[in-house]
This record gives C-alpha cells, structure tokens and sequence, in this order.
C-alpha cells in the first residue's frame, strides 16, 4: 500500500537521495528544506511518516516536532530523526520531542526499509 513520507532535510542532495530511496521502496515522498517548511507540509499533506533531520536553519527538527506533537492536526504522525549526530544526548532530545526513530547518515535502502516497516508496518 502506497504511503506518504515526508523528508525534512536542510541538503537538497538528502532529500534527493532519501525521496528516491522512499520511491524505490514503493512509496511517494514529499520534501521540504527546513523545520518549519516541514510543519506546514505536515499539516497540508498528511504524510503516513516524517523523516526529520535535527540541525537546519530557520527551524531545527526538535523545534519542528515538538510543533508537529502539539498540533491536533499533525499529532498522530510519526517521526524518525535523520542525523549524522547519533550521540546519547541526541537520542534522548529526540525521544522527548516526540521521535519514536533514529536513522544515522547516511542511510542505506535496507535501513531505511526497515525504518519504514518498523514504523508504519510496510516495508
């Protein structure tokens, strides 16, 4: 079944190589290039998942999800965090955002399906 991902990432070279992973996979991804591009997408399309990356400008990823938590709209959507910072204290911010992944970069097709899978049951 097809589902929806949404890319957050500040690298238009991620966003590039994670969505045509995603298709890969089966599945159609959206992107956008910052935490709060991220959030308004969220709330208009309504993505099956996030991928959100924790450093960007404008809006980091614990800001944009503890946002995406809060919204009625957006509350029930899950997020991994995508970093290359896989350091405890990432892990736990990431957790008290309201992440329920952690996918280091770069990420590889296996990962990221199981990720997928793992998460909203599809491969």
């Amino acid at each position: 079944m097809l589902k929806t991902i949404l890319i957050v990432d500040d690298s238009a070279m991620i966003r590039r190589i994670v969505s045509q992973l995603v298709q890969q996979l089966g599945h159609q991804s959206i992107t956008a290039e910052n935490g709060l591009l991220g959030f308004e997408l969220a709330v208009k399309s309504q993505p099956d998942m996030i991928i959100m990356d924790i450093e960007m400008p404008i809006m980091g990823g614990f800001e944009a999800t503890w946002k995406i938590k809060a919204d009625h709209r957006t509350s029930h959507i899950p997020v991994a965090f995508f970093t290359a910072l896989g350091s405890e204290e990432s892990i736990v911010q990431a957790k008290e955002a309201g992440g329920i992944g952690f996918l280091n970069k770069p990420i590889c097709r296996e990962e990221l399906s199981q990720a997928i899978h793992d998460i909203i049951g599809t491969a």
